[in-house]
């Protein structure tokens, strides 16, 4: 056990791979913004697509989950970037979480 802790310390793909491998996503994505400390890794299972963003802050990281239905109608769609939005996701953020592009999200956020 202390072996694998080291791996993870000196690799941090291995950690990601193992999330992913327990959560059973397919499609996945990772995201890396080395300017703000931001991990995201969106995937998708039983007719969802599953989003944990992880940032690192002085004092510790911060961990965000979120899980969306995949095909949803438009005002679905809708409600959940003006959700989003109001939790203070940027539109690129947003965009990457539900599978869309940054200008759709900037679109529906006009309506």
């Amino acid at each position: 056990m202390r072996k694998e802790m080291q791996n993870y310390k000196k690799n941090p793909l291995n950690l990601v791979n193992e999330f992913i491998n327990q959560t059973g996503l397919s499609d996945t994505r990772m995201t890396i913004n080395s300017k703000t400390g931001t991990v995201s890794i969106t995937g998708r299972k039983d007719g969802y697509q599953y989003t944990t963003t992880m940032q690192q802050e002085k004092h510790g990281n911060i961990i965000r989950n979120s899980s969306f239905e995949v095909n949803v109608g438009k005002e679905a769609l809708i409600e959940q970037i003006k959700e989003l939005r109001s939790e203070g996701y940027k539109q690129l953020e947003i965009a990457e979480m539900l599978g869309i592009s940054q200008s759709l999200v900037s679109k529906y956020l006009r309506m």
